[in-house]
């Protein structure tokens, strides 16, 4: 391992800069850690590994520490870069159940992100999305389930890592209990200590315990734990800016040795403490933050004079340099041997293929099903209306995407994405079936989670008229069941709005594969 006392004070502010690698620009600082970011990977179409491993090439080329590579490969690294694989969401896996999926799961992701040169993932979500309403979590949950969630996260972590991909559980201390967005003010997790410790806390503990590399602290409090308070509001402060969390609970008490990165320091949820973001940067890192996620352009003159005054101690610098380059060396990010790219080989492009495949379809829950709605090739379904609930514009393809599939199996299908009541209740009386298929953006920062008045009431009438004969399937929040179709004879959640998803969905409803009957959620 590298002697840091060989490093300078620069080198070693370095190290614990996580920058962004945007298209068109080189990040000459020799940085801890890049982040892909903006064009480089929204453009990332075919072709688009080669112009991403460019930018890799250049921050390897003169860098005396091998730099972290990273992104939010939350669901397969196709969920940041266009060219990849996306997997489903995590609360698809949850619904699985299933130890050695979530390992591939895992192994996938790895697989794909060590093709483009990464080598660290802001993931897997470790939040247990308790609360129905909150806005940010939902389907990125695995569960709201702690041993639900602790046993296939652990898998999920193993998978990474063993193939050369350094995980990071996210957000801690937890979210998914508040009802607001850590993009916009700072949340709550709201348990009491001893619950904490048997949910949020649990989790974190035995990712801990398991290994995993990297923990992201979230902007978030735990008030049952926390006694500083915050002068002028009498508020605990987010996880990111409490020494009590970060170096007294988390590295202290719960004996966590890997590296504590932030989240983004652009959010609402750690900005407005103090009166600057460079001064933020500052109390996060003194608080036991080691890497800053996007900090300012002054961050290291910054830190420089926080040390040299004394605010921040050498010692403080020190162990943070010495958690980033062990968690570096355990990667094997010092080993020659290691290629910067790993081209994947045709039995490795298969098994993530595969793997989405899996996923998707052992995703599938089949909530309820009173009449005998499922499935849809008995002889007696020749005509379906589908009726799409869209809250996110993309999300018009997949409906189409359903529709087709549908086709193929030679059943006609009255396809309306808007409908008058009129016209409902006449297709309703000629259809065999009718499918409310909701495709929603099921956790949206700082935007729109449920739906609009129109459509919200368009799911009412299937209530109404057609009780029977109506299907509703969730391609996104599973706790629309709840919401829009608790007295409804027939549901299915299937947690995600991918191609995959939908076929997936088409295959069960047709009795070509099996509906899964275990939900990750309470409903």
């Amino acid at each position: 391992m590298i002697d840091i006392n060989s490093l300078s004070l620069e080198e070693k502010i370095l190290q614990t800069k996580v920058a962004q690698m945007k298209k068109g620009e080189k990040i000459t600082e020799q940085v801890g850690a890049a982040f892909f970011f903006g064009e480089i990977i929204t453009e990332a179409e075919e072709g688009g590994i080669e112009e991403l491993r460019g930018y890799v090439k250049d921050l390897y080329a003169n860098a005396k520490i091998p730099p972290f590579i990273t992104s939010d490969f939350e669901n397969g690294c196709g969920s940041m870069v266009k060219c990849l694989t996306p997997l489903p969401y995590l609360m698809g896996l949850g619904a699985s159940n299933d130890e050695k999926l979530a390992y591939d799961y895992g192994k996938a992701t790895a697989l794909e992100a060590c093709s483009v040169g990464a080598n660290w993932t802001y993931s897997p979500v470790a939040d247990l999305n308790i609360n129905k309403r909150n806005p940010l979590v939902n389907v990125r949950s695995v569960s709201d389930n702690p041993d639900v969630a602790s046993r296939l996260l652990k898998q999920v972590v193993k998978g990474m890592q063993e193939n050369g991909l350094s995980a990071c559980a996210k957000h801690f201390p937890g979210d998914g209990l508040d009802w607001r967005d850590q993009h916009i003010v700072t949340t709550n997790n709201t348990l009491s200590f001893d619950d904490w410790k048997k949910k949020s806390g649990r989790v974190f503990k035995e990712l801990i315990d398991s290994g995993v590399d990297t923990i992201m602290a979230g902007h978030i409090t735990l008030p049952s734990y926390q006694k500083e308070r915050d002068e002028e509001f009498n508020m605990p402060y987010p996880a990111t800016l409490s020494k009590e969390l970060i170096t007294g609970l988390l590295k202290n008490e719960m004996g966590f040795k890997g590296i504590v990165v932030t989240d983004a320091l652009g959010m609402g949820g750690i900005n407005g403490w103090y009166e600057s973001r460079e001064r933020t940067e500052i109390e996060a890192f003194k608080a036991g933050c080691d890497m800053m996620l996007w900090p300012t352009e002054n961050y290291v003159e910054n830190m420089k004079k926080a040390i040299e005054t004394g605010y921040i101690s050498v010692e403080r610098l020190n162990d943070a340099v010495e958690r980033i380059i062990r968690t570096k060396e355990k990667a094997g990010l010092f080993d020659k041997n290691r290629p910067m790219f790993k081209d994947l080989t045709a039995e490795e492009k298969q098994f993530v293929k595969d793997t989405q495949e899996k996923v998707s379809l052992k995703s599938m829950t089949l909530i309820r099903d009173t009449v005998g709605n499922l499935p849809l090739n008995k002889g007696d379904v020749k005509k379906i209306l589908v009726i799409p609930v869209i809250n996110y514009e993309p999300a018009f393809k997949s409906a189409e995407h359903l529709c087709d599939l549908i086709r193929q199996r030679n059943v006609e299908v009255v396809y309306k994405p808007y409908i008058t009541p009129a016209d409902f209740y006449k297709y309703t009386e000629e259809c065999d079936r009718v499918i409310f298929a909701m495709f929603s953006r099921s956790f949206k920062p700082v935007g729109f989670l449920d739906y609009y008045e129109r459509a919200a009431s368009t799911m009412q009438k299937a209530l109404n008229n057609g009780r029977k004969k109506t299907i509703g399937v969730s391609f996104g929040s599973p706790y629309f069941f709840k919401q829009f179709f608790e007295r409804s004879c027939t549901f299915v959640n299937a947690y995600s709005m991918l191609d995959c998803a939908v076929e997936a969905f088409v295959k069960c409803a047709f009795g070509e594969e099996k509906f899964n009957d275990f939900s990750p959620a309470e409903l």
